[in-house]
């Protein structure tokens, strides 16, 4: 009997060790390295961009007779640009319909950059008053108006010149800085939505004939990007 139930132990305590089931572990032996997912960042859409013709009733805030451009030789500029959240978003400008297809590449440009824009409408969701447009950091283009601080039609009435984040990038001559929040920007400095001399938004305008209004020795117009350099 001693004899048997020695032997019946051994085939018991070898038993765990042919199953495989029981064989004890050191700490961490079994324990399985797990690399963290990739997040994967949802592709930003692709640049689009429209061209259309433009009728004198949607610009009844910003046309009137005697404007040195008919509404038959403006267009309407849909383009794809980055807004402040780094969100993709869409924009419309009012141009002379000769400079329609430059104004397009030039935000193709500013797109593939990542340079973010504040907000981009006509300036008929302002009553076509071009201060409320800068105060409210809004990038337009075509308004049938004076030039500022004079009498004669600003660039902005042929639809070749645009303002560019106005609040960012203030119109500054002496004391006189439009529009007011603009004041925190006139000592100029990289930041979001800041246009500097030399930088890429200045060459992509540059590219398609535009020239800066940060570059005038009278004033500073940082906002503006005109074809005439007025």
């Amino acid at each position: 009997m001693g004899r048997l139930r020695t032997a019946l132990a051994v085939t018991v305590a070898f038993v765990p060790l042919l199953s495989g089931c029981a064989v004890p572990l050191t700490a961490g032996a079994a324990e399985v390295t797990r690399q963290p997912r990739a997040v994967r960042t949802p592709p930003v859409p692709a640049f689009t961009s429209t061209v259309a013709p433009v009728t004198a009733a949607e610009l009844s805030a910003s046309w009137r007779p005697g404007c040195p451009v008919p509404p038959e030789r403006l267009r309407t500029v849909t383009v794809s640009f980055v807004d402040f959240a780094g969100a993709p978003s869409t924009g419309r400008l009012v141009v002379h319909a000769d400079v329609a297809d430059a104004v397009v590449a030039v935000f193709d440009r500013l797109y593939a950059q990542r340079f973010p824009i504040a907000r981009m409408e006509p300036v008929e969701a302002f009553g076509g008053s071009d201060d409320a447009s800068m105060a409210a950091d809004n990038t337009s283009a075509f308004n049938c108006r004076a030039t500022t601080g004079g009498g004669g039609f600003s660039e902005h009435s042929y639809g070749t010149a645009i303002d560019l984040n106005p609040i960012e990038n203030p119109y500054v001559k002496g004391t006189t800085v439009l529009p007011a929040a603009g004041r925190a920007f006139v000592q100029r400095h990289p930041g979001r939505g800041v246009v500097l001399a030399g930088d890429p938004v200045v060459q992509a305008f540059a590219d398609q004939g535009f020239s800066w209004g940060g570059d005038w020795s009278s004033l500073k117009d940082y906002q503006h990007f005109s074809v005439s350099g007025d």
